[in-house]
């Protein structure tokens, strides 16, 4: 199995250094790069030819959601894998939106994550088998206000995150007005409490044909 660079951004140096033993042992001749923020990955990005994006939703300051958008924004063609602490479908539909080509949780199993990079390596798109119906999808949030969402539920400021995403603090406002009244709450405290309690169930990987 052949590939490309890699780009692991993780602003946990234990997982970064998981994770490219992972990529040592199921890769031949890859280069791999790290990064903590998603700052210096996309610097990274301008500068190497990254075939393989593979990042935690939560990076800490940043956004994990917010690098794949800037980084699709600005023409990347490579694969991107999240590999991330949360279990909320709405993380894994979210990556689905945002062009990335998987969703594993950091929880699976070393043999699980091996599968999921070397499935995105071979072409295909990696994520959970959710057994949701459509109808129960009560809360379906745009990519903005996802993005906002996460950090929302990480204690940040309305300020904070509209110096983060670069947007005004009455745009953020606006944002989680959105997202209380979707998921039927009155404050932030709620919608953490909400957030502790909802994870997936089934363990299989859906992989589909690129």
């Amino acid at each position: 199995m052949t590939s490309s660079k890699v780009l692991i951004i993780d602003s946990q140096p234990i997982m970064r250094e998981a994770i490219s033993r992972i990529i040592e042992e199921c890769t031949i001749s890859s280069q791999v790069f790290q990064s903590e923020s998603a700052s210096f990955g996309l610097q990274l990005l301008h500068n190497h030819q990254i075939g393989l994006v593979i990042l935690d939703v939560d990076l800490g300051q940043s956004d994990g959601f917010e690098f794949a958008r800037r980084a699709r924004a600005h023409g990347y063609k490579g694969k991107i894998l999240f590999i991330s602490t949360s279990k909320h479908p709405m993380y894994s539909e979210t990556a689905r939106k945002l062009g990335a080509n998987g969703y594993v949780s950091k929880f699976e199993s070393t043999a699980v994550i091996k599968e999921a990079i070397v499935s995105v390596i071979r072409g295909f798109s990696v994520y959970k088998r959710e057994e949701i119906k459509p109808a129960n999808r009560t809360t379906a949030l745009s990519k903005r206000e996802t993005t906002v969402y996460t950090y929302l539920v990480k204690g940040y400021s309305n300020k904070q995150i509209s110096e983060l995403l670069s947007l005004s603090s009455k745009t953020i406002s606006t944002y989680k007005s959105r997202i209380l009244e979707k998921y039927k709450v009155d404050s932030i405290v709620e919608l953490m409490r909400l957030e502790q309690h909802v994870t997936i169930d089934t363990p299989e990987l859906r992989r589909d044909a690129a």
